[in-house]
């Protein structure tokens, strides 16, 4: 069985480039399809798939969007301790609901380490699904 932990995730993923990003509302998922190279004939090959979103953010978006490292938290404290100024930021914003399943729910939670551009973090009730195209 496939063991998916930073190092895994980072080591198939990080410092390639993003080259879609796509979000269905309706279903809760979130697909990035990655590559080596963004040019005019290169494809992507490589997919991470997110499915049961509780609550995700992207930013930063460039031509280039590279990541250094993904890395996975199961634990809300230490994942706000990483997000603790987008959580102060965000207080007015993210319904108390939510804020409690992200407390108290057993969770997964992403964070990308950008290298460049894209700037996210996914969170998810069920583990990040992989494709290798």
């Amino acid at each position: 069985m496939l063991v998916l932990n930073s190092d895994f995730i980072t080591e198939e993923f990080g410092d390639r480039f993003a080259y879609n990003l796509n979000v269905n509302f309706q279903t809760k998922t979130t697909i990035i399809d990655f590559g080596r190279y963004i040019t005019e004939d290169s494809v992507p090959n490589k997919k991470m798939i997110f499915r049961n979103i509780i609550w995700q953010e992207f930013s930063e978006f460039d031509f280039s969007n590279i990541f250094n490292t993904i890395e996975i938290d199961r634990s809300f404290a230490v994942f706000y301790k990483k997000k603790k100024k987008y959580f102060e930021n965000m207080e007015k914003y993210i319904p108390e609901k939510v804020l409690v399943e992200l407390m108290t729910k057993d969770l997964y939670f992403y964070s990308f380490v950008q290298t460049k551009g894209l700037n996210c973090f996914v969170v998810t009730e069920r583990e990040l699904e992989i494709q290798i195209l």
